[in-house]
């Protein structure tokens, strides 16, 4: 039991490794393989300044966090995407060009927020109206009329020739013959359509023309209404993973 104890401390301890000011720039510098006077040199600053910098007993000026830039050869993007996933941004605030980043990409960061939650919002709505119309196939019917005729009616015959011919003829042999012609006339054409066109429709062709009668109807799916409800719900499902995720897209660390 009395091993135990030595042994904890012997653990190494794991704690959260925040690099300050001073240690990014003396890792910047090292980096570039520069000694402190020939860095502070290229910073135009003298090089016991440089060293209180690096052992953070000194903030830099605005001033100085210029030439600091300018001897690293990197803008204020550059310098930060190295730090601000591991260094203490909130102490850095007084440096106004800092300040005036890191305004800039928590307005950035908020906008970013709210364009994802109106885009998930958004995605959820239209799939949520897709899928509606499509199952209740409000844009497209499915249901499929059937309209047929008998054949061509010639010009200067009445439209119901195929079904009133024998009115016309007064004796049985006339009607005999009629019947005859009016069997080698017949021809079957059927239109289909989801649209109801009313009891009866004429339509015109090359050599007279048609009159279709409504024969029935039919429930027919539609390959429209499926993609529809198949649109709605992957529009729905992403909307609602954009949701999920959209803290972590939008997190901004400081």
């Amino acid at each position: 039991m009395d091993e135990l104890p030595r042994i904890m401390r012997q653990l190494p301890q794991q704690q959260e490794s925040v690099m300050t000011l001073g240690q990014y720039i003396k890792q910047l510098r090292t980096d570039m393989e520069l000694s402190q006077p020939q860095f502070a040199e290229r910073m135009q600053v003298e090089q016991s300044y440089l060293s209180k910098l690096e052992n953070d007993k000194s903030t830099p000026s605005n001033e100085v966090f210029r030439q600091l830039l300018s001897a690293l050869s990197m803008d204020v993007d550059a310098f930060m995407s190295g730090l601000k996933d591991k260094g203490n941004m909130a102490s850095l605030r007084h440096i106004p060009d800092l300040d005036s980043w890191y305004t800039s990409q928590q307005v950035t960061s908020e906008r970013k927020q709210r364009t994802l939650l109106y885009s998930a919002m958004l995605l959820i709505a239209f799939g949520v109206a897709s899928f509606y119309v499509g199952f209740q196939k409000l844009l497209l019917s499915e249901t499929q009329y059937e309209y047929r005729s008998n054949g061509i009616i010639l010009a200067g015959e009445p439209e119901d020739i195929f079904r009133v011919w024998a009115e016309f003829e007064d004796t049985p042999e006339a009607r005999i013959q009629k019947n005859l012609e009016m069997l080698k006339r017949k021809k079957i054409s059927t239109q289909l359509t989801f649209e109801y066109q009313g009891k009866y429709l004429v339509l015109d062709t090359q050599s007279g023309k048609r009159k279709y009668y409504l024969q029935g109807k039919q429930a027919k799916t539609r390959i429209g209404n499926v993609m529809l409800q198949f649109i709605g719900l992957f529009s729905a499902v992403m909307g609602l993973v954009l949701l999920f995720i959209e803290p972590k897209l939008s997190r901004q660390k400081v």
